[in-house]
């Protein structure tokens, strides 16, 4: 019990050093002080008997936290130091087992033998004429004084030579599932699209109004512009004051909307227009109306669009059915109870997903097995 009191003394203090942007001496200091009992947890059986002591929201959201923090830095150097010094909370906090995990075979609560294939950037565009292009190599045409460049790496971009048309018309983007897809719109705007989403949008903003119709998932950068920029999800309007969001309509019932910068105003219906501000959620449903949540992390909202998932104590039913958009699986819950169980983790998205599946099933919470494609959960 003391050798435990004292490690969770030790990891809170270096979480929060960490979190607070003290200085790498600040924490040499703190280890000092604590050298005895880091060098007890250097023993295999001291670190197996105190992972069984703290629970699993204790260890996954100090590593996290980390993690996102050390995604926000900008410099080498500095990413360096702190890696350097967050391996002694890792290790203190018993978080380090992950990586003891791939040189001790015995510790291993779950081995994939066919890791299961992460997706990549692909998509189909719908010209106006109603032809369908699927975007999978480098192309260029002409669309209504438009050209319009396709990238390979994922990317196609709209470039208007003239915003003198008679009429809108409007070219549609879609992502499949196991897929993602960046565009750039004629005014500037970039959006990038998550797997399983549409986008419909005119080849040029002739009109009063900047207008496009969202399904899915989306982060939106809009360029600033006197014409005000109107998103249609659904029964949800979200009217643009130049901003960067993040937009989640996979269920029509349950719509979020996540500010980074700027505001907007959201319309749900015939309710009166719920102004956002950065750092904040709204939540906007049939039987609520709109919910606005303050003062939120929004890295764990728009991690997706930056190369990895992020999930801060979310459902393991709804954390897979995230990564089952991108990863090709298909999830198989034998216990319905595992479905509640909570988990702050993360993963780049080109990894293998058993690494965030060992993490899971080291709290001894939860177990997988994969036979070819299927994930079964228990």
């Amino acid at each position: 019990m003391e050798l435990y009191l004292k490690a969770k003394k030790l990891a809170s203090k270096l979480a929060q050093q960490i979190i607070d942007g003290i200085e790498p001496n600040g924490y040499l200091e703190t280890y000092d002080k604590y050298e005895e009992t880091v060098r007890l947890l250097s023993d295999p059986v001291q670190r197996t008997a105190l992972l069984n002591k703290f629970s699993q929201n204790e260890k996954q959201k100090a590593i996290q936290s980390l993690r996102i923090y050390i995604r926000q830095k900008k410099h080498r150097q500095t990413l360096r130091r702190y890696i350097k010094m967050a391996a002694i909370l890792v290790l203190v906090i018993g978080i380090a087992i992950a990586y003891y995990a791939n040189q001790q075979e015995d510790q291993q609560l779950y081995i994939a033998n066919n890791p299961l294939s992460p997706g990549k950037p692909q998509a189909t565009l719908i010209l106006a004429s109603g032809k369908e292009i699927k975007l999978n190599s480098e192309l260029s045409l002409k669309e209504k004084n438009t050209d319009i460049l396709n990238k390979k790496s994922g990317e196609i971009i709209y470039t208007s030579t003239s915003e003198e048309v008679e009429t809108e018309q409007y070219n549609t983007i879609k992502v499949p599932r196991y897929g993602e897809y960046s565009i750039i719109l004629s005014d500037g705007t970039r959006i990038k699209l998550n797997s399983e989403s549409e986008l419909r949008y005119p080849i040029v903003f002739s009109g009063e109004k900047r207008e496009v119709s969202l399904k899915g998932e989306a982060y939106l950068e809009v360029s600033k512009n006197q014409k005000p920029f109107i998103v249609h999800t659904y029964d949800t309007k979200i009217k643009v004051y130049g901003t960067s969001f993040d937009v989640n309509s996979y269920d029509p019932a349950n719509i979020r909307v996540v500010l980074v910068e700027g505001k907007v105003g959201i319309h749900h219906t015939e309710e009166p227009e719920v102004i956002l501000l950065p750092n904040q959620l709204a939540r906007i449903s049939e039987k609520e109306g709109i919910i606005i949540k303050k003062d939120i992390n929004v890295n764990y909202y728009i991690a997706w669009q930056e190369g990895y998932f992020a999930f801060e104590e979310d459902r393991l039913e709804d954390i897979m059915a995230t990564l089952s958009r991108w990863y090709r699986m298909k999830v198989i819950f034998e216990n319905p109870q595992s479905k509640e169980i909570r988990f702050t983790a993360s993963i780049r998205k080109e990894e293998d997903i058993s690494k965030l599946l060992n993490q899971f099933a080291l709290t001894r919470t939860v177990s997988f097995n994969i036979i070819e494609n299927q994930i079964f959960i228990k």
